[in-house]
């Protein structure tokens, strides 16, 4: 019988255990064709790992007198994938008892089967190791004779050595191997030594039956043992015994092994050597019980005779550390009939209950209370569970204010502290080809400009740039931060002259945008440059960060040459002193009650009447202002005062005080303060602001798949299709743009132009987060969009709207000037189309201020000439056929 000993050397398999492979060849699958899924389950499954059935270890199993060799050349056998494996019905009965599966103990020992098992002949050969047919011998001698072979001892348990002769060694141990030759080798030659070691084994053949997962016949190493052999074949099958695995050697029985022993004290003292023709049989599986709950190790665990409900539990790893040590629940079928419900006590007695077939012992853990403790939690230093005690009140839990100061307001404190690493300016130089700041009538959020030049034409750092020129009179409605350089109010930049016009605000000369339009100077005045820069350090507050704020021209070239890296803000949600609430379980009816006390006269006045006394499991919540929304009046606010101030900065705002109170409080205005380009931001509005916007964005979704669905029916001609399928495309594209959009938050405050002073600042009521800018007045009027020259010019009081048109060159010849809008610096908009009626005056006679801005759209949607020509001849033919058709009928 051939043995694959080739194979040996080349076995990579991560499951071999170096016994053999067992011969179905059904089974074994070339790794170039894909494997046939398992047909479906019905009910409970669950995933194992499948048989082995390919090459294992060198194993070899026999049908019907066939031989199947592994692999060679190091091409190894595919792995089955995880398949689902159809459960026994006591498994079925566990799951819908305890609500989940329980494995068979032991039984997942052999569904992966561990690479550790090395090939047994690669191991050394034991001193007891009997020689016998097929073994192979290394016999070296040297000294009066040399000799240097490999010989195979025969059927008849011979070997030849030259020179020696035949010598039977079949039945020597391998111990007494050396002098057994040596004496035999001493009768022909004197003077020699010589050295005996075994190569290649011997095979031997097995027969694996009973409850097995692939019973048969095996051919194996002669070192093989039970073990061995039960790992390389699969072990039990789920129906078979782990307990009383029987190796038969003629008709006596050489050993019952327990695999129990191995699993759970390691003990192999009966695992036997097998011999050629010995029979692995696996009877059926014993009585078995099943334990669930809170031990060690849940599974289903066959039973010996006289198992108890100790014995079971021992066999689990014991009761888990949350389980309740007091009583077990046993389910037994009785009289094969009907199931029962047994509650058995963990003491002497209990613990002696004989135990049945089927039996299901589950372990309850304990219930998850806390006795006798006190919960407090919240806007605390230190939330957690404290003693109860008889008496206990609120006090002994709060006992002071500091412990009213969470360990997230230290360490925001203590960030404060630490070293900045870097404080060097950015000098980076601005790449030609990098992205160009959009001013888009919005404001616009921090991003990296190139507008920042000063009169030596040097890019200053990275700065916050915003769209709202106060000074010069950039584009600024004050509704949404346009983060995206190419969108506007979500028109498309192409099909839109407000967004063409607006976003030529920031382009420079001589460069052109992708559709064509003439980019804006980049060496427009210094003070236009000052009033795109970020003072407001907005973006350092989570409220503010992308607020769109305006800024003023008094920023000084340090400031837009630095980030900004300090700023006021809260280091965590402060405490609200009105209300906190003591939770309790009523032990009547089992309700929640809420007691609430007042946290303030409590802590801060020692009002006894708020010192609530606890009970056992009662929950203490303080509450912060963040948690839930106080009056205006019981909270904190920071509001920022930028610019033209005498003493610009964050202040504390008291209750009921207005801006003009808070501006009066920092000293007034300066100067050269310019109240009409002032901006005003608040958080609620931006927030409200933000809402709008969604809503105008899914509106405009759901309009484009309207118009979708409808263009192929409204479409008269090809040439229509095609306009319509351009126009929902662009549409498309506006929407995206438009979701990433961003509120400003900006409110227009609608002051005169002749503003100078505090009596002229609005009398409003401030909230937390607002932030007030004002810039110095602006020397300039900006005009931009479709003129020749796009451009800020100095302001002159005797020039109007007209005059800029005709300094900037006039509309281009695709200027839509009956759209055209001035942008005054406070945010609001003039229009041509409501300023040139016969009472309300000419739109070019519009008297403009410091840093307004002139814009003039593009035609979008300009038809050529000849289309139209060609359209017009179209129709009047059609008419002039339909006339004759009419004539020819009468």
């Amino acid at each position: 019988m051939a043995i694959a000993q080739g194979s040996f050397g080349q076995d990579n398999n991560p499951f071999s255990s170096g016994i053999g492979t067992q011969s179905d060849t059904t089974n074994q699958q070339s790794p170039n064709l894909p494997q046939q899924a398992s047909p479906p389950q019905i009910g409970p499954r669950v995933l194992t790992q499948p048989d082995q059935t390919n090459q294992r270890n060198g194993l070899q199993q026999q049908d019907n007198g066939t031989n199947s060799q592994t692999e060679r050349n190091g091409r190894q056998p595919v792995q089955n994938p995880l398949e689902p494996v159809q459960l026994t019905p006591f498994q079925r009965l566990v799951a819908a008892s305890v609500g989940r599966v329980l494995p068979v103990f032991g039984a997942t020992l052999f569904t992966n089967v561990p690479s550790t098992f090395a090939p047994v002949d690669r191991i050394p050969v034991t001193p007891d190791y009997v020689i016998g047919p097929g073994d192979e011998l290394l016999i070296r001698i040297w000294g009066q004779v040399s000799l240097d072979g490999h010989f195979t001892v025969d059927r008849s348990g011979d070997v030849y050595i030259p020179q020696v002769g035949t010598v039977r060694v079949a039945g020597v141990p391998f111990a007494k191997l050396t002098d057994f030759l040596r004496s035999r080798v001493s009768r022909t030659f004197r003077n020699f030594d010589l050295n005996v070691n075994i190569g290649q084994l011997r095979s031997i053949q097995i027969f694996i039956v009973g409850q097995a997962k692939r019973p048969g016949s095996y051919t194996v190493s002669s070192l093989s043992t039970l073990v061995n052999a039960l790992f390389a074949s699969g072990g039990p099958a789920p129906s078979g015994s782990l307990r009383n695995i029987e190796v038969k050697r003629g008709k006596e029985t050489v050993t019952t092994f327990d695999f129990y022993d191995l699993l759970l004290k390691g003990d192999k003292s009966k695992d036997v050597p097998l011999l050629s023709g010995d029979v692995i049989y696996i009877p059926p599986a014993g009585p078995m019980a099943a334990v669930a709950g809170s031990v060690h190790e849940p599974a289903l665990y066959e039973l010996e005779p006289g198992a108890t409900v100790n014995d079971v539990i021992a066999l689990a790893g014991g009761l888990s550390t949350l389980a309740q040590d007091k009583q077990v629940r046993v389910e037994r079928i009785l009289h094969h009939d009907s199931r029962a419900v047994l509650d058995i006590k963990l003491d002497a007695t209990g613990l002696a209950t004989p135990l049945s077939d089927g039996d299901i012992i589950e372990v309850s853990p304990i219930v998850d209370r806390f006795k006798d403790a006190v919960t407090l939690r919240g806007n605390v230093a230190d939330p957690r569970r404290f003693t109860w005690f008889p008496g206990m009140r609120i006090r002994d839990l709060i006992p002071n204010k500091e412990a009213l100061l969470t360990r997230d307001y230290w360490q925001q404190r203590n960030q404060l502290g630490l070293p900045v690493l870097d404080s060097t300016p950015d000098v980076r130089r601005y790449a030609p080809d990098a992205p160009v700041a959009q001013l888009n009538g919005r404001g616009l959020g921090p991003i990296k400009s190139p507008l920042l030049l000063n009169s030596g034409n040097t890019p200053d750092s990275d700065t916050n740039v915003y769209g709202n020129n106060v000074n010069s009179g950039s584009v600024n409605s004050g509704l949404m931060d346009g983060t995206d350089p190419n969108t506007q109010t979500g028109l498309n930049s192409s099909n839109n002259p407000s967004s063409n016009s607006s976003q030529q605000n920031s382009l420079a000369a001589g460069d052109t945008n992708s559709d064509g339009s003439t980019r804006a100077s980049r060496n427009s005045s210094v003070s236009s440059q000052d009033s795109r820069i970020d003072n407001s350090a907005t973006s350092s507050t989570s409220s503010n960060s992308a607020s769109g704020t305006s800024v003023s021209a008094s920023v000084t070239g340090a400031a837009r040459r630095f980030p900004i890296k300090n700023a006021v803000v809260l280091s965590a949600p402060e405490v609200d002193w009105a209300y906190a609430v003591v939770q309790r379980l009523s032990k009547d009816d089992l309700t929640t009650q809420l007691l609430p006390f007042n946290l303030g006269r409590l802590v801060m006045s020692g009002d006894e009447t708020q010192n609530l006394e606890l009970e056992a499991g009662d929950v203490v919540t303080i509450f912060s202002k963040a948690d839930i929304k106080v009056p205006q009046a019981q909270q904190t606010k920071y509001v920022r005062l930028e610019g033209e101030f005498t003493a610009a900065g964050t202040y504390s705002v008291a209750p009921g005080e207005t801006l003009r109170q808070l501006v009066a409080r920092a000293g007034g205005l300066s100067s050269s303060a310019y109240l009409y380009g002032s901006q005003f931001s608040r958080e609620s509005t931006k927030v409200l602001q933000q809402q709008r916007l969604n809503d105008y964005a899914a509106d405009l979704d759901r309009r484009i798949k309207l118009a979708e669905a409808n263009s192929a029916n409204n479409a008269l001609n090809p040439q229509d299709q095609i306009a319509n399928i351009s126009a929902l495309q662009n549409a498309r594209t506006v929407a995206i743009r438009l979701r990433q959009l961003v509120a400003s938050g900006r409110i227009v405050l609608n002051m005169s132009p002749d503003g100078k002073t505090v009596a002229d600042v609005p009398d409003l009521q401030l909230e937390d987060g607002d932030t007030f800018v004002v810039p110095q007045t602006p020397v300039s009027v900006d005009v931009f969009g479709s003129v020749y020259t796009q451009n800020s010019f100095l302001y002159n009081s005797r020039k109007r709207a007209g005059d800029y048109i005709r300094q900037a060159g006039g509309g281009t010849r695709t200027a839509d000037t009956g759209r055209s809008y001035i942008v005054r610096a406070d945010g609001s908009i003039i229009s041509r189309q409501f300023s040139s009626a016969l009472f309300t005056g000419n739109f070019d006679a519009t008297h403009l201020y410091p840093g307004d801005a002139i814009i003039i759209p593009e035609q979008v949607d300009k038809r050529p000439l000849l289309r139209n020509l060609v359209d017009i001849a179209t129709i009047i033919g059609q008419f002039g056929l339909g006339i004759a058709a009419i004539n020819v009928l009468q």
